[in-house]
C-alpha cells in the first residue's frame, strides 16, 4: 500500500437539471387477482411442451431441457414440499449459486403458496443465522454439504426453524420429490389456484452497505407487474428465438427478474456454471442477450485491451476505442460523419469483430444494473455493435424502476421510467418512487418500513437524482454524498465510475467526509497487472510488492488526472492510496453484486485512509 498526491486541477463542472420535478411512465393494465408468479409457466408448459425454455452445462456442451421437463419437475418438487408440511405463507430457505435448480425450487415453494428466502452462496454463518431467525424459515435448500452444515449450525432455536435442510449437490431433491409421490395432484392444484397477486412471493434480505440486512417483502403482484413493465421496455427488440447467459446470483432480485421475464417471454435461460467459465460459456451458449452488471463490461474492455498491447497493437486499439465513442455518439445525435463511417468501418473488421466475439458471436444487446456503467464505456460497447441498455431500481422495488430503450436512450443516465411508474425529486433531490412494483414494506420492522414507504405509497429510495428531459439520472446515495469540511457536497460514485474505467484499477472508493480535501483509495486488478507489468519479465511481482512503484503510481495518477479534468478544484481527488489487495466478498468488503460496502473497507484501511491526511 503507498499514498501519493494527485495534483492536477479540474477544468470543467456539472451540467444542469432541466428543471424537471417527476415524471411518468406509460399506463400498465392492472393486474388480474389471480396474475401469479406461477401462471407463465403452466401456460407454457401446456401450449407449447417442447419448447427448449432452459439448458445447464454437462461435459462440453449444454443439455436442453423443455417446458414440459421443467414444469414436471416443479411439480414434483412441491408436492414433496406440501409432503414436508409446507403451508401457505410458511418461509422456505434457499442458500445457492446460480443454477436450474435454484429456479425450479423457486417455483416449487411458490406453487405451495411460501415464499422464498434466497440467501447468497457467500453469506457468513452470523447473516445466516440472522436470516434464518428473523425469517422463521420451515425448511431450507441448500446446493452443497457445506452449506448445509453452514444453515444447520446456524439455527438458534430448532424448535422454531428450519426443522429441514435438503441438499441440491446429494439426493436432497430427487428424494423431496419422490417424497411427495403420494401427495395427490389435486391437492397441488388447489394451492396454485388459491394464490393470489397480494400473497408473499419472496422475502429477500437486502445485502445490505450498513447494518443488519432487512427482510423486504415482494408479492406475486410487485414482481408479475415488473415482469410485464420490462417486457413493455424492451419487447420491440426481442424476436422468437432469443437466448441469454444466466450468471448473476438469482439470490438478487436483479438476476431473479431477468429469470422470469425469461419465463414470461420464452427466452431460453442458459446457467452458467461459473464466472470463471464465462469465456468458454458464451461461446458454447452463443446468447442474444446478456444481462450483467458494470464490473463484467470493465472486464471485457480491459481484457480485450491488454490482449492488444501483448500482441503490441495497443495503440490500433486505443485508436479503435476512440472511433468506436465518436460513432456512437453521432450516430445518436443523428448524423455520423464519412470519416468517422469510413474509419468505423475498418476497425469493424479488425477489432470490433473479436470484441463481438467474446460474448459469444450473436449479442445484439445488453443490460447493466446494480451499479453505474460508465458513458464512455456504453458509447464504445454501442460502437463495436453491441448496445447497452442500462437500467436502475432496488431490491424494494421489485427491482426495476426506470430503464434505458431502443427509442429513448441516453448512455449516463438509467432511462425513463417502466410503464406505470412515477419517479419524483425530493427538495434535497432524493429520488421518491410510486407504482405497482414497490414492495410492501420490512419483515417484522414496521419503523423501518415508515421510514421509506409513505401511506400513499410513495417510496423513498435513498438515492439523489436528476431528471433530464425525461430521463433519470443518479448523483449518488444520499448517505454516502460527501461533505468536506470546506462545507461542499460531493458525489462520490461518478468519480468511482471513472476510476474503474482505467484497465489496471479493478476496485475505487472516494472519501473525504468532514475532511480537508477528497482522497480516494483504489485495488489493482492482478491479471491485468500481471499482463501490464513493465518490469523484468523474468521477475514476477504481485501488486502488494508494486505499489511503490514509480510506473504504478503513474498508471493510476492518470486515471486520477482523468477524473479531476472533469469536476471542480473542491471536488478534485487530491491524494489516493493503492491497497496492497483487490477488496473481496468473503471479507465483507464488496457485496454479492459488488457494490463497495463503505463503512467495512473504511474500518479495514482506516489507517491507510488516516496517513493521506496526516500531512
Amino acid at each position: 500500500m503507498t499514498t501519493t498526491d494527485a495534483v492536477p486541477e479540474p477544468v470543467a463542472g456539472r451540467g444542469g437539471t432541466h428543471g424537471q420535478r417527476q415524471v411518468s411512465g406509460s399506463h400498465l393494465a392492472p393486474l388480474a387477482p389471480n396474475a401469479h408468479l406461477l401462471e407463465p409457466l403452466i401456460e407454457r408448459a401446456a401450449i407449447d411442451p417442447d419448447r427448449v425454455v432452459a439448458a445447464v452445462r454437462e461435459g462440453s456442451g449444454f443439455r436442453n431441457v423443455t417446458a414440459s421437463e421443467f414444469h414436471g419437475r416443479v411439480r414434483a418438487m412441491a408436492k414433496g414440499l406440501i409432503a414436508s408440511e409446507v403451508a401457505p405463507g410458511d418461509r422456505v430457505a434457499l442458500m445457492s449459486g446460480t443454477r436450474l435448480e435454484w429456479l425450479m425450487v423457486d417455483y416449487a415453494i411458490l406453487a405451495v403458496g411460501a415464499a422464498t428466502v434466497p440467501i447468497y452462496e457467500t453469506s457468513a454463518a452470523d447473516q445466516v443465522s440472522w436470516i434464518l431467525a428473523d425469517s422463521g424459515a420451515v425448511l431450507a435448500v441448500a446446493e452443497t454439504s457445506n452449506m448445509a452444515e453452514l444453515i444447520d449450525g446456524s439455527v438458534v432455536d430448532p424448535e422454531v426453524a428450519c426443522g429441514e435442510v435438503l441438499v441440491i449437490d446429494g439426493a436432497g431433491l430427487d428424494d423431496l420429490a419422490a417424497k411427495g409421490s403420494e401427495v395427490a395432484d389435486e391437492e397441488l392444484d388447489r394451492r396454485i389456484a388459491a394464490l393470489t397477486i397480494d400473497d408473499l412471493a419472496t422475502l429477500v434480505y437486502t445485502s445490505g452497505t450498513t447494518g443488519r440486512p432487512k427482510g423486504c417483502m415482494l408479492t406475486h403482484g410487485n414482481l408479475r407487474a415488473n415482469v410485464k413493465q420490462n417486457l413493455d421496455a424492451v419487447a420491440s427488440m426481442l424476436g422468437p428465438d432469443e437466448r441469454s447467459l444466466l450468471f448473476l446470483p438469482l439470490a438478487h432480485t436483479y438476476a431473479k427478474i431477468i429469470a422470469l421475464v425469461g419465463s414470461e417471454y420464452g427466452i431460453k435461460g442458459t446457467f452458467s456454471s461459473g464466472i470463471a467459465n464465462l469465456p468458454e460459456e458464451l461461446a458454447l451458449s452463443s446468447p442474444t442477450m446478456v444481462v450483467a452488471v458494470p464490473r463484467v463490461f470493465e472486464k471485457v474492455f480491459s481484457t480485450a485491451q491488454q490482449r492488444a498491447e501483448a500482441g503490441n497493437v495497443g495503440p490500433i486499439f486505443d485508436r479503435a476505442t476512440e472511433v468506436a465513442i465518436r460513432y456512437s455518439r453521432q450516430r445518436a445525435e443523428g448524423s455520423v460523419g464519412w470519416l468517422t463511417r469510413a474509419e468505423h468501418a475498418l476497425f469493424d473488421r479488425l477489432v470490433y469483430r473479436k470484441v463481438r466475439d467474446g460474448f459469444g458471436g450473436s449479442m445484439r444487446f445488453a443490460f447493466s444494473g446494480g451499479s453505474p456503467l460508465g458513458e464512455r464505456l456504453a458509447h464504445f460497447f454501442d460502437g463495436v455493435g453491441v448496445r447497452i441498455f442500462e437500467g436502475y431500481g432496488l431490491t424494494e422495488t421489485g427491482p426495476v424502476l426506470a430503464v434505458n430503450r431502443v427509442d429513448a436512450w441516453r448512455p449516463g443516465t438509467v432511462g425513463r421510467p417502466v410503464a406505470g411508474t412515477s419517479l419524483r425529486l425530493a427538495e434535497d433531490g432524493e429520488v421518491e418512487a410510486k407504482g405497482p412494483q414497490v414492495f410492501r414494506g420490512y419483515w417484522n420492522n414496521e419503523e423501518a418500513t415508515r421510514e421509506v414507504l409513505a401511506d400513499d405509497g410513495w417510496f423513498n429510495t435513498g438515492d439523489v437524482g436528476r431528471i433530464e428531459d425525461g430521463f433519470l439520472r443518479i448523483v449518488g446515495r444520499k448517505k454516502e454524498l460527501i461533505v468536506t469540511a470546506g462545507g461542499k457536497n460531493v458525489a462520490p460514485e461518478p468519480m468511482e465510475d471513472q476510476l474503474r474505467a482505467h484497465s489496471l484499477i479493478s476496485q475505487a472508493m472516494v472519501v473525504g467526509d468532514n475532511r480537508r480535501f477528497i482522497a480516494a483509495v483504489v485495488t489493482i486488478d492482478e491479471e491485468a497487472f500481471d499482463a501490464w507489468w513493465p518490469g523484468d519479465p523474468n521477475h514476477e511481482i504481485s501488486v502488494a510488492e508494486a505499489v511503490d512503484h514509480h510506473d504504478l503510481l503513474a498508471e493510476v495518477q492518470h486515471a486520477v488526472d482523468a477524473v479531476n479534468a472533469k469536476v471542480s478544484r473542491a471536488e478534485s481527488i487530491r491524494k489516493f492510496a493503492i491497497l496492497p489487495k483487490d477488496l473481496t466478498v468473503e471479507d465483507g468488503e464488496i457485496t454479492p453484486t459488488l457494490k463497495v460496502r463503505r463503512a467495512i473497507v473504511a474500518q479495514h484501511y482506516e489507517h491507510v485512509i488516516d496517513e493521506m491526511y496526516a500531512t
